[in-house]
């Protein structure tokens, strides 16, 4: 079994032009875009920009390399090491970064990271970074089962349209979780000229959108260009309105702890793929989708906003901060929930019991279902 790291120092001696840009390079970058690159890799889109090697040096040299270092719970040091590795290859060192952004705003309610990267071919390849620690960054995802356009699809629409007029050439586009999704979106809606210079679009894991756009002349126009990955265990992947077509990717976590890209296997050059998702990530698939559609936009919004008034209940503005106050004092944590309005709780308690609800009824149906197929392949044998 081999992942993105083993793929990196089997493949790290062959330039891009030995071995041209494909999909692994693409989710190699999308993982890399999590990085603090701020201060390091320069904010405006150029043809210049820093070479990654020279970008390498700058990050484990700066004497806020531990913070910069740390990227919250989710990530660990997994992807610090990738960008070391990364640096030492004929592959990637000469490869130039260009149009970091790093934007984190509460009242807003957004969270929006983007890269660019000169791959050396004439082509770019616009990174954007999905959900990061931050927990406005979660309910900005959360908000996207309401609300078209969230701020970062918007900024991200920005980004590509800014980016794309200063770079020439073919651009490719991609993301990781809801930075797939950002890139399906700006990738959709930023005008036929842009659309023709766009020869790829990455989708990695990311959630589809609350308006059906899968229809819109806007997507069906770059549709060809879209490659849409999720692991066999998809649940972020499969959430809200998606376009019917993607690959599947075999990983070695098991549920939501697939959506990790170091989980995904690969087979040489390629991802390595399975005939379709799991029986438990399409029941959790479609008991979502029922409960959405139980649900008026302005319930939806109610129920999310009041999570999102139980998470922060504590003061915590990270994930990691909340994990945290609940490992070293639950009965703080806890007592920081109960002390919410009776009706925020009440709302998170009657729509969580409903998506329970909902779910095991999926659940039902899809066990029901088997032993019906099951009973019609042995009907022929009892008959005879």
């Amino acid at each position: 079994m081999s992942s993105i790291l083993d793929y990196i120092a089997w493949r790290g001696d062959l330039s891009l032009e030995a071995a041209p840009f494909n999909e692994i390079d693409a989710l190699i970058f999308c993982e890399f875009a999590y990085l603090k690159l701020k201060g390091i890799v320069p904010e405006e889109v150029s043809s210049d920009g820093i070479s990654l090697e020279t970008a390498a040096t700058l990050f484990f040299d700066s004497p806020d390399v531990e913070v910069r270092s740390d990227m919250g719970i989710f990530f660990g040091t997994e992807v610090v090491n990738l960008f070391k590795l990364m640096a030492t290859t004929v592959r990637y060192k000469n490869l130039r970064l260009c149009g970091f952004v790093e934007h984190s705003d509460d009242f807003h309610e957004k969270q929006f990271a983007a890269l660019t990267v000169l791959l050396g071919d004439g082509t770019s390849f616009v990174v954007f970074r999905g959900t990061d620690d931050t927990l406005v960054g979660w309910k900005e995802d959360f908000n996207m089962c309401f609300m078209t356009p969230v701020p970062s699809q918007q900024e991200a629409l920005d980004y590509l349209v800014q980016a794309s007029s200063r770079l020439s050439g073919k651009i490719r586009v991609g993301g990781h979780s809801k930075g797939g999704n950002l890139a399906v979106y700006s990738a959709t809606f930023c005008g036929k000229k842009i659309q023709k210079r766009i020869c790829d679009v990455y989708n990695f894991d990311g959630p589809g959108f609350e308006l059906n756009i899968n229809t819109a002349p806007e997507f069906q126009r770059i549709r060809h260009c879209v490659q849409r990955f999720v692991p066999d265990q998809s649940i972020v992947g499969m959430l809200l309105e998606q376009d019917g077509e993607y690959q599947v990717v075999k990983s070695q976590e098991i549920g939501l702890m697939q959506h990790n890209l170091f989980s995904w296997e690969l087979d040489g050059p390629h991802f390595k793929e399975v005939e379709q998702v799991a029986d438990s990530s399409s029941i959790i698939d479609r008991g979502v989708k029922s409960w959405l559609h139980q649900h008026s936009s302005a319930e939806r919004e109610q129920f999310v906003e009041a999570i999102y008034e139980m998470l922060t209940s504590s003061h915590a503005t990270t994930l990691s901060e909340l994990a945290e106050h609940w490992k070293s004092n639950p009965a703080k944590a806890l007592s920081a929930l109960l002390v919410v309005e009776p009706q925020t709780r009440k709302t998170v308690i009657q729509a969580l019991h409903q998506l329970f609800h909902t779910t095991r009824q999926e659940l039902k149906l899809d066990v029901k279902t088997w032993f019906q197929e099951k009973l019609q392949e042995v009907m022929p044998t009892l008959e005879t």
